[in-house]
């Protein structure tokens, strides 16, 4: 059975998913809703977000789950304790990184209340 990824019709916390099936040529069905599309859905995902990876009829929902389930299958999490931790230090800092921007993409698509005063703030 393909692997299945579902998300919103944005990169953010799918894209790293995106990145790694890619990287390892690994066939799936990539499944990107609009807002309208979504919330029927939602009350039947996992945790009532996205995004969700299905594998052979499992769902795996919450990004940084996904990421480290996907590293581990196709090889990328590291070899030994002290590697291992060094690749997850990365996926928290992208976690980090995307939190920090969060306001200045919220801004973009106009659903930031702080405007642009706030946004440069953050971002600085």
């Amino acid at each position: 059975m393909p692997i299945k990824l579902q998300y919103l019709g944005i990169r953010y916390l799918a894209e790293p998913a995106r990145l790694i099936l890619n990287y390892a040529n690994e066939p799936f069905e990539d499944c990107r809703y609009s807002q309208e599309n979504w919330e029927p859905i939602k009350a039947s995902s996992p945790y009532n977000t996205v995004p969700i990876l299905t594998v052979d009829g499992e769902q795996i929902a919450q990004s940084m789950a996904i990421y480290h389930y996907l590293a581990r299958r196709f090889g990328l999490a590291g070899k030994g304790e002290i590697e291992i931790a060094k690749v997850e230090a990365i996926g928290e800092y992208f976690r980090e990184m995307m939190n920090k921007i969060l306001p200045y993409l919220l801004f973009l698509v106009g659903k930031n209340p702080g405007g642009t005063k706030v946004t440069v703030k953050i971002l600085l």
